[in-house]
């Protein structure tokens, strides 16, 4: 990695792993003006996974999933945080199940509303009424308002 400022070649002289965010925390330093800066790094999962609809295969985006989770959550007083933590819950729990580099989009759509459910009732309910036909049939009405 080059330095922000200089752009020479840095060093990481700390490193963490972040288990929420499922990203890597690192304090770098530069080797030439001696700057010390922070990097948040994320693995891209879109060459890695795809997903499955029903007549075609797409890579999957945690943009895409961060778009719909801050749609759903778009209420609260910090929804980008929100969504962001959120997104990376539903990520965790994704890869956690996944059999192979395909995931249904029906997987996603119910992990999502798992950890909304959880999180705000309100936003469970908004995902819900813009994604019927991806939830299971399992979700019924009397599960709706338990």
């Amino acid at each position: 990695m080059v330095c922000s400022v200089c752009g020479g070649r840095t060093e990481v002289i700390n490193s963490r792993q972040q288990k929420r965010s499922n990203q890597v925390w690192r304090r770098r330093r530069c080797l030439d003006c001696l700057r010390v800066f922070t990097t948040h790094e994320m693995t891209d999962l879109s060459p890695q996974f795809s997903v499955s609809k029903k007549d075609k295969e797409e890579p999957f985006l945690t943009d895409k999933l961060f778009t719909e989770v801050l749609l759903a959550l778009q209420d609260r007083k910090d929804c980008y945080r929100d969504a962001r933590e959120a997104t990376a819950t539903i990520t965790k729990h994704l890869l956690a199940k996944a059999d192979g580099v395909v995931i249904p989009a029906p997987a996603i759509s119910r992990v999502t509303a798992q950890v909304l459910k959880r999180l705000d009732r309100r936003a469970w309910l908004r995902f819900i009424s813009e994604h019927p036909s991806q939830m299971s049939q399992k979700t019924s009405l009397t599960e709706r308002r338990s």
